[in-house]
């Protein structure tokens, strides 16, 4: 499997990829690995996709201040993302994508196979998050709210607007809260996602073989140079793990992670 990707990736043509990686994930590239990670536990651990993933995604965007602003620090410096003022409440929605945009063209299936109800869940994803903040959209209100009250206020919503043919559980728990703890900081502190892949292998070491795929996976998305190639790119993925020989349940948390984190990538804005 990992040769099938690295044999796909070799065949991308890198062209314009600073201005496609710099637009899409400059700021938010942490946030997506925490998704992709978040889903891929989420399904490996028989807990809940929807609370691993969302949790995941939060916290890391919380953290990095995509949803707090930032700190003192880099306003002082003149280094705040987007030129948030934190003496200002934010709409934490100006963080995110419009909400057509964000909800739009997210089933990652090829013409030949039937679309099912776990291809839309990069949709029920972003629909998740976007409600979860519009109910709340003011950035004072995220300041001070911690990791497990994120995961919390995502599960409500989970409850509200995902079927509830699919999810197994609402229940949270304690597990699913210290992952996504753990994966919001250490996002926010690892330089870059191979860090980040690196340190949460060291943490969780029964992802390891897993947290390897995914790496080939990220390392082909630098190759990748337009929106359309990102989005082939991902779909070829999700080919090769479906006809691979793969275990049924690693088949499904590989896919669950790359429609996630395709979904990821079209919800946060990250200009500057």
């Amino acid at each position: 499997m990992n040769n099938d990707i690295l044999e796909l990736n070799s065949n991308l043509q890198k062209q314009n990829t600073r201005e496609f990686l710099s637009r899409f994930f400059k700021r938010i590239l942490n946030v997506f690995v925490s998704d992709v990670v978040g889903a891929v536990t989420g399904v490996i651990k028989g807990d809940d996709i929807w609370q691993s993933a969302q949790g995941a995604s939060i916290s890391s965007a919380k953290n990095q201040g995509f949803i707090t602003a930032v700190d003192g620090i880099n306003v002082a410096i003149g280094n705040a993302p987007s030129k948030a003022d934190l003496l200002e409440d934010t709409l934490v929605t100006s963080y995110i994508r419009p909400k057509q945009e964000a909800l739009n063209d997210l089933v990652l299936v090829q013409n030949s196979l039937p679309a099912t109800p776990n291809d839309s869940i990069g949709y029920y994803h972003n629909l998740v998050i976007y409600n979860t903040l519009e109910k709340n959209n003011s950035v004072n209100f995220w300041r001070n709210v911690s990791d497990e009250a994120c995961v919390l206020k995502l599960n409500e919503e989970i409850i509200s607007t995902i079927p509830a043919s699919c999810y197994n559980d609402v229940v949270v728990s304690d597990e699913t809260i210290e992952f996504c703890s753990f994966i919001g900081e250490a996002s926010k502190e690892c330089e870059d996602y191979k860090n980040l892949i690196n340190v949460t292998a060291v943490k969780y070491p029964e992802l390891d073989k897993t947290l390897n795929l995914l790496s080939s996976y990220f390392e082909g998305m630098e190759n990748v140079s337009t929106d359309e190639q990102w989005k082939q790119y991902c779909m070829d993925v999700i080919e090769l793990i479906s006809k691979s020989g793969l275990p049924e349940c690693d088949k499904e948390s590989l896919k669950a992670g790359i429609t996630v984190g395709y979904a990821s990538s079209k919800l946060w804005k990250c200009e500057e």
